[in-house]
Order: C-alpha cells, then sequence, then structure tokens
C-alpha cells in the first residue's frame, strides 16, 4: 500500500468496514449524482451477499480524498475464501463508484490491492465509459468488450403507445396470448402475501428444468425486505398461481429480480403475459422504467437500449493457483477435442485461461450476440426497418 498523499486502496470486507468510511462514501454519492442508482448503494450491496459470496470491495484514495470504490465479492466453500472474485452484475452494472475520469485509476488501484490479498482470479463486469485498463506487472490480464443488448426498458405514459413501439410479432403475441389466458380463467394478481409468493415459488420452481437457484431466491427476499418489494402474479380460475414476479421500485424504476412459470402451460406463453400485464400496470402507476436485473429476455431485450459492455478477466501469473489453472485448461481443450461438454466447475477455475470463444459463453456476450443478430436481420426487412424489430 502507497502512502496517503499518493493512492491509498483498502478492501472493504464487511459492514463494519464500509461503516467507518460512510460519510466518505455518502460524499461521493452525492458528487457523483448516483444517490438514487441502487446498485451503487453500499447498502443494496451487502445486502445481496451471503455467506458464500463475501465482501471483497476497494475503496480507493487520491490525495487522501476518496475517489472511488469497486464492488466484488469473494466466492467462499464451507467458510474458506477460495480466491476467486466477481464484480459487475450480468449485464455490467454495480461495479464502479466513481467518475469516468478516474474510471481506469480505480481500477488498477483495486486489482492490485485484491490481488495481492488472496485473490488470484477476478471476474470484472462493466459498462465502460474509458479506456481499456492498463496491463499489470504480475497479471494474466484479458479484455472483452462487446455492444450488448439493454436492461433498461423505457415505460411510455400510455400503455397502448407503449405496446405500438413494439415489434409487430411481439405486439400481437402479448394481445393474443393474453385473450387465451383470460379465456381459461386466468387472471393477473397484484399485492401477493409473501406465504402465498413462497408456496408458489417453492411449487414452480421444483418443477422446471431449470430452476432457480436457491442463493438467489434468498437474495431477492432480503432486497425486498430492505426495499419495500411487491410480489405479483398470474392465478388460475382455482386460485393456484401459474407465474409469479418480483421485485421492487426505486427512483422511477421497478428493479424486476426473479420470474417464474408454470411449465405445464408453456403453450400459454405466461412469461410473455405476465410481463404485458406488469408494464401495464406498471405505467399506470406512473413508473418510467422497468430494469431487469440480471438481463433482459429475448422478447423485451430488444426493445431495450444497447449499451457497451467490457468483461476483464485477470489472473496472477504465479503461484500454485496459475499452476492449476494451466492444467485445468489443457484438460478443457482435450475435452473440446474430445466433442464433451465443459462442466461449469472446471470453466470457473481456468478463468481467463479458458480461450475466447469459452469466456463468451459464461458472459452476456454469447446470447447478446444472438439477439442482436435477430435485430440486424430485422433492420433488413422494409415492413419492420423503422423500427428494427419484429
Amino acid at each position: 500500500m502507497q502512502t496517503q498523499t499518493q493512492t491509498q486502496s483498502k478492501i472493504l470486507l464487511d459492514a463494519e468496514s464500509f461503516a467507518a468510511h460512510w460519510d466518505e462514501l455518502q460524499e461521493l454519492r452525492r458528487g457523483l449524482g448516483v444517490e438514487s442508482d441502487v446498485l451503487l448503494n453500499p447498502i443494496h450491496f451487502l445486502t445481496a451477499t451471503d455467506d458464500t459470496r463475501r465482501s471483497c470491495s476497494v475503496a480507493v484514495w487520491r490525495e487522501a480524498k476518496l475517489v472511488g470504490v469497486l464492488y466484488a465479492t469473494q466466492h467462499y466453500l464451507k467458510g474458506l475464501a477460495t480466491g476467486y472474485g466477481i464484480g459487475g452484475d450480468f449485464t455490467g452494472r454495480g461495479l464502479l463508484l466513481c467518475s469516468a475520469a478516474d474510471e481506469s485509476y480505480v481500477l488498477c488501484a483495486a486489482i492490485r490491492q485484491l490481488t495481492s490479498e488472496g485473490v488470484h482470479s477476478l471476474h470484472l463486469r462493466l459498462l465502460p465509459r474509458g479506456e481499456a485498463v492498463a496491463p499489470v506487472r504480475g497479471l494474466k490480464m484479458k479484455t472483452l468488450d462487446a455492444v450488448i443488448p439493454g436492461d433498461l426498458l423505457p415505460l411510455l405514459p400510455d400503455y397502448e403507445e407503449f405496446l405500438s413501439g413494439l415489434g409487430k410479432h411481439t405486439r400481437r403475441n402479448i394481445r393474443a396470448f393474453t385473450r387465451k389466458t383470460e379465456l381459461e380463467g386466468i387472471e393477473f394478481v397484484t399485492l401477493l402475501g409473501k406465504l402465498e409468493y413462497d408456496l408458489a415459488v417453492e411449487r414452480l420452481n421444483s418443477e422446471t428444468d431449470f430452476p432457480a437457484d436457491p442463493l438467489r431466491l434468498a437474495r431477492d427476499e432480503r432486497l425486498l425486505e430492505l426495499h419495500g418489494g411487491e410480489r405479483l402474479g398470474l392465478r388460475d380460475s382455482e386460485g393456484t398461481l401459474v407465474a409469479v414476479m418480483c421485485g421492487f421500485r426505486k427512483g422511477g424504476k421497478f428493479h424486476l429480480l426473479t420470474q417464474l412459470n408454470d411449465v405445464k402451460h408453456e403453450r400459454l406463453s405466461l412469461s410473455l403475459v405476465l410481463r404485458g400485464y406488469v408494464t401495464k400496470y406498471l405505467i399506470e402507476e406512473g413508473l418510467t422504467c422497468l430494469h431487469f436485473m440480471g438481463g433482459s429476455s429475448l422478447s423485451f431485450g430488444r426493445y431495450c437500449q444497447p449499451e457497451n459492455y467490457r468483461s476483464i478477466f485477470v489472473d496472477r501469473r504465479n503461484g500454485s493457483a496459475a499452476a492449476v489453472k494451466m492444467v485445468a485448461s489443457h484438460v478443457v481443450r482435450l475435452m473440446q477435442n474430445l466433442g464433451r461438454a465443459i462442466p461449469e466447475r472446471l470453466a470457473v477455475i481456468c478463468n481467463g485461461h479458458l480461450d475466447d470463444a469459452l469466456l463468451k459463453e459464461r458472459t452476456v456476450l454469447r446470447p447478446a450476440a444472438m439477439l442482436l443478430s435477430q435485430r440486424r436481420a430485422a433492420a433488413t426487412n422494409p415492413l419492420q426497418r423503422a423500427r428494427a424489430s419484429v
């Protein structure tokens, strides 16, 4: 660590660490004008952590003035730190509390601090506002940049006007499937109680082929309690919830956390129907934006503003962890040559030692490429060229 008159950085491991610099943090947030940005709120960040993902955030000072914070967590296994850190959500939000001018400075200082204190592997996800971070001696660093579909869907003042801004097929599907669900006695419900919602989540999650992570569901509950969240859904004629959604309001936005649907009603496209109902409800409530926390769906993502995205993979070049990653990366290449699926845990171990194609598979870049290719294809259709949507 350098002297206070130059660059000083410090890892913030828990709420007590943040509290020790609380006044400085609030002054920084006010100065940057991001007090309404929930993902840059330390309390929100800490609430989202748990025993398996603990804070390894870094505060950075210049000339005794706090100029930035990098929010990150380190993975813990049975109470032991693994040395694997991650920062930013799936679409690159919530990593950096700093000005655009200080972005590279804060990133470099934070990376040096973390890799000098036990973290040997980092995956940092951000929406960059400046140049790529400079190389750091002793570290293997790989950067992937791309344009991705955004996660913020603007809500116009009138629902019909909002629908008219969607593509013809999406608009048609929302109306058609909504009519089908209505004919089957399925209705939209708001203000669901916690018990009813929790029972529905347990049932729906046990029936799907792609269940939500229990840790994520537990995080949802903590965030709903923190922000005074809402639970919404679709209920059939027998009173059974067949689709549920939860989220919270902040700064004119509705932050959508999780949605689950009954797989037995797949033919009714409940996901699309519920999102249609929810957007209408939010517009009537006066909200101006729907934030898909962790990434938007294919059906709605094409109507969000695209964002410049960056993934930075950092690995220490020396030490036992580096040797393990080298061996693991050779195993991955062998499995690729044999046409075998790569286990997620093995990919995590390799981190930046994977080739670019596999790294993209582990980020928003692959689904983003699929969605943007659909958008480009639609733009060639003269009937849809004005909106570049289908």
